[in-house]
């Protein structure tokens, strides 16, 4: 009898063993390095201002949007705003809404929303975006007393 395939998979051990190794050596990122402030690099459009969508689809997007937190919605509205999430949204936040902290887009799956705190922030936050440095255009457009 050959020894030969026996000595093949005790090689073959051995190097998964030591590639296994090699693995572990590799430097995890800390847990604590993540980003604790937002990025001021992203901008979201405004989508009703634009008229690119309508009130009715920015209803069912927040119906959507919501959802994804885990807030119990009305599930014909999250139906109808799938495919307007997939167009609009899901390029900056995620298909599943998991959002991306290098681009500064919020994760909707735990509710991390910028500047919106119940279902009408949402709706105002989709129909007037954000310029990327601080709460919707809206706000922005208002004019500020002068300080003095």
């Amino acid at each position: 009898m050959s020894r030969v395939p026996a000595l093949l998979c005790a090689g073959l051990v051995a190097a998964l063993a030591l590639g296994a190794y090699g693995l572990q050596q590799i430097p995890r990122p800390v847990e604590n390095a993540r980003l604790i402030a937002w990025p001021q690099t992203a901008s979201m459009p405004g989508f009703g201002e634009t008229g690119e969508l309508g009130p009715s689809e920015i209803a069912d997007l927040t119906e959507y949007v919501l959802a994804l937190a885990g807030a119990p919605r009305d599930q014909a509205a999250v139906i109808r705003a799938v495919p307007l999430y997939q167009t609009h949204c899901a390029s900056c936040h995620g298909i599943g809404g998991e959002g991306a902290e290098i681009l500064g887009t919020p994760d909707l799956t735990r509710g991390q929303f910028r500047y919106a705190t119940d279902a009408e922030g949402v709706t105002l936050q989709i129909w007037h975006g954000t310029d990327g440095r601080g709460p919707m255009r809206e706000a922005a457009r208002t004019p500020s007393r002068p300080k003095g």
